[in-house]
């Protein structure tokens, strides 16, 4: 049934192909298992962040066919998402496509919080970008598999193989004029010179080798990801001087202080890689504890709106909704409050160590009242386990009676943490992480949902899990 599918949807795309204008992208697509569901595609706006874009937003039909029709792009990776699962592809201007979409990938189990799943492409013209990179990537994987064994057990026979492979790589692929190819094999190499060599060249032989000469190709993966692992944790490879510098100036507040210092380092003399390079820096340290985070944010939000670089104006606008953005998966905002009833301060450095279990209360909601006493329950029966504060966020300063056995804390809606969290409903929940990282945002409440889940579900595996360890010490 699959396979009539297929064909069926090939034979009638085929002839709308040849109707297609020059100038513009088509993506024509079946996938069953996402029959009348909402389908996306996505554009990737930078490598630093990793932040997507949706471009294009779609229905699957009833029989499982999808199409997207885009004016003229450049040559760039896009993604497709839809019911948690995704998948990627490249696209170039005039590029026609047709794939189809699996469930899960021939060698994978299902996950419930969604698949990354591989598209399978039919009719792909071998001028494609999809074509030379895929084609590329399954070639290197073949001429690995015949030394990789060789790698610990004799590693100089090794390495001159690998350099064969490479300068067999330069025959193949080097009268291909695709900027954006030619990109993706030298960095793809640039990387795997790192992972792969036994005898890796220096630091200052690889800027020279692969980046001195080399503009910014901010769309290319395989560029940014060798930027992004090469002046990755820059701060430890900065003289002692630059770093004085350096931080002299995020204390005063002054993106060209920090420029300056940086550019007296021999490989950030360029000043468009160095503003990247500083944008990368600030994103990269603002959960350390070097510099001031706050400074960091003005810092960022300054270049994104006077930057001479469009791009970068772009970046760190992206860099800034990141490190505000409340999402499972990021460190959670720093706080610091005196508790109401309990007198006790609540730091992050306090709370870490358990979960903690936010309750956004709103005094005057009837929702937020009757999930006190469910609320109460949960506490009774998880305290041990995990932290619980009330943060009461009144419209007004006037005080709350709230008589509970744990941390509250009064806030008003103009308060900077109640606006960081984004608080807008009569009642919500936020559950973290015993290192401060968010798990659930919103989280599930004490009270049942529509699918009739709540927040003890959660509870009862962190308790499992708690107890678990506490039997093997």
């Amino acid at each position: 049934m699959r396979a009539l599918l297929i064909l069926i949807f090939l034979l009638t795309v085929i002839r709308v192909f040849g109707q297609v204008k020059s100038d513009s992208v088509q993506i024509r697509g079946v996938g069953s298992y996402y029959k009348n569901e909402e389908i996306g595609l996505y554009a990737i706006e930078d490598y630093i962040s990793g932040k997507e874009k949706c471009i294009l937003q779609t229905k699957v039909d009833s029989v499982g066919y999808f199409e997207f029709k885009l004016p003229r792009l450049s040559t760039q990776k896009l993604v497709i998402r839809s019911k948690k699962n995704y998948a990627w592809l490249y696209v170039q201007p005039a590029g026609n496509y047709l794939v189809t979409f699996p469930e899960v990938n021939d060698l994978d189990t299902k996950n419930p919080k969604g698949n990354q799943v591989n598209l399978v492409f039919y009719r792909l013209d071998s001028l494609d970008i999809n074509y030379k990179i895929l084609g590329f990537q399954n070639w290197v994987d073949n001429q690995l598999a015949q030394f990789y064994h060789l790698k610990k057990a004799k590693p100089s026979e090794y390495d001159d193989k690998y350099s064969k492979m490479k300068k067999r790589a330069a025959d193949l692929y080097g009268k291909d004029t695709t900027l954006f190819f030619r990109y993706h094999i030298k960095f793809t190499f640039a990387e795997m010179d790192d992972l792969e060599t036994v005898s890796a060249l220096t630091r200052q032989q690889k800027f020279a080798q692969h980046l001195a000469k080399y503009p910014i190709y901010y769309s290319n993966e395989a560029y940014m990801n060798y930027f992004n692992v090469y002046y990755g944790n820059l701060t430890s490879f900065l003289s002692n001087t630059v770093k004085d510098k350096l931080y002299d100036a995020v204390v005063y507040r002054s993106p060209s202080l920090a420029m300056a210092a940086l550019g007296e380092e021999s490989e950030l003399k360029n000043p468009q890689v160095r503003e990247l390079c500083l944008i990368k820096l600030f994103y990269d340290q603002f959960y350390e504890k070097r510099y001031p985070k706050t400074n960091l944010m003005f810092m960022l939000d300054s270049i994104k709106q006077f930057s001479k670089f469009p791009k970068h104006r772009q970046i760190a606008s992206n860099v800034l909704d990141r490190i505000t953005d409340l999402s499972p998966g990021s460190r959670f905002i720093d706080y610091s409050f005196v508790s109401v009833n309990t007198r006790d301060s609540l730091t992050n450095q306090k709370l870490e160590g358990k979960h903690i279990y936010f309750h956004f209360y709103d005094p005057s909601s009837i929702e937020s009242q009757k999930e006190i006493k469910p609320l109460m329950n949960l506490y009774e029966k998880y305290k041990e386990y995990i932290h619980f504060v009330t943060v009461v966020v009144a419209s007004d300063s006037k005080k709350t009676e709230l008589n509970l056995p744990w941390p509250v804390v009064e806030l008003t809606q103009n308060d900077e943490f109640i606006k960081r969290c984004k608080f807008h409903s009569s009642s919500s929940y936020i559950l973290l992480d015993a290192a401060g990282y968010i798990v659930s945002n919103p989280a599930l409440k004490p009270v049942p949902n529509s699918d009739y889940d709540t927040i003890e579900s959660y509870f009862f595996q962190i308790k499992k899990l708690i107890s678990g360890e506490r039997r093997r010490r």
